[in-house]
């Protein structure tokens, strides 16, 4: 099975400038390829907390936004997740060592039913005992992990229960994104273990767009490597993992009226200065000014539509290499 549904909710995208995409970019991407809701959020490499801010009051009905504790103390942090909930915001994704070092943070998404997207590695095992007092002290609270919870090894559940436990806690849902970032073999061995755990209703998919570009992948093709890697979703299950699932936990979610974030919030000063690695990581890095240029050339092209990234790219240091001097 390869085709995709006429209707489609993205759980996982990036929406901040100029790393990523803004919020009317990633519309349009969303209209060419079907997908009536997205989840977007930003990465500490750009904390343009004021795009996403915008993304969520202009297009209520098609967005969530999830924002960054911001600030260079606990105390910032802290003031920066209650003012980013207080304007609309879903969540916020938060790294699992902030999650196990300032726990603060995750009651102040549970007071105010924000959602934290946790990232990390292995399993989210440096958090796994917060996420699970999270859970049980806020009834409504909900746990989101992108990138497969951060990927790992099936043998992980044995040896750490807490991780098991955090894992099928009804309340804690896996986004499958960042799928090219993973050995293939390895990741649809640690999908399986996940799946045994959270089942087909807490699994959903999200495009990590445009980041998965920068793996040479396209938006469709993260919603369709689900098919082929033997994981053998139902119609149904396969349904609910690219739609259901996602309307259910997040789009259907009680949310605030969007309000404007107050500017301070978007700590640019603070950012992690990182190259754009593409093709994979390390092949070719460009600083993301020369990147964004690209990528607005790109979609105003069509974008995935006329063809690879890579294979733009490509063409566009061809092009260039003809006017250089020998």
């Amino acid at each position: 099975m390869s085709d995709l549904p006429e209707r489609m909710s993205d759980a996982y995208g990036h929406v901040a400038l100029p790393r990523f995409l803004s919020g009317a970019e990633f519309l349009r991407v969303m209209d060419q390829n079907g997908v009536s809701e997205a989840l977007v959020c930003t990465a500490e490499t750009c904390p343009d907390l004021g795009e996403l801010s915008h993304t969520a009051a202009r297009w209520p009905g098609r967005f969530r936004v999830a924002g960054l504790p911001t600030g260079s103390t606990p105390e910032e942090r802290l003031a920066s997740v209650r003012a980013q909930l207080a304007a609309g915001f879903f969540g916020i994704r938060i790294g699992e060592a902030l999650v196990a070092q300032e726990p603060a943070l995750l009651d102040a998404m549970g007071r105010e039913g924000g959602v934290p997207l946790v990232v990390g590695s292995d399993g989210l095992g440096v958090a796994a005992p917060n996420l699970l007092e999270f859970l049980d002290r806020y009834p409504d609270a909900l746990v989101l992990a992108p990138h497969f919870a951060s990927g790992g090894t099936p043998g992980m559940f044995t040896r750490m229960p807490g991780i098991d436990r955090l894992f099928r806690h009804p309340r804690f849902a896996v986004i499958f994104s960042r799928h090219g970032m993973f050995r293939r073999s390895e990741l649809i061995d640690w999908a399986r273990s996940v799946l045994d755990r959270t089942g087909w209703e807490r699994a959903m998919w999200g495009s990590e767009y445009p980041v998965a570009l920068f793996r040479d992948e396209s938006y469709a093709s993260t919603a369709r490597w689900i098919d082929g890697t033997g994981l053998n979703p139902t119609p149904e299950e396969r349904l609910a993992y690219l739609d259901g699932n996602a309307r259910r936990l997040i789009f259907s979610r009680p949310l605030r009226p969007a309000a404007p974030l107050d500017e301070k919030w978007s700590r640019l000063d603070l950012k992690s200065k990182a190259p754009v690695w593409l093709f994979p990581a390390g092949t070719i890095d460009l600083p993301e000014e020369v990147n964004r240029r690209l990528l607005e050339a790109y979609l105003a092209l069509g974008g995935d539509a006329t063809g690879a990234y890579r294979e733009f790219v490509a063409r566009t240091i061809a092009e260039a290499a003809t006017r250089l001097e020998p």
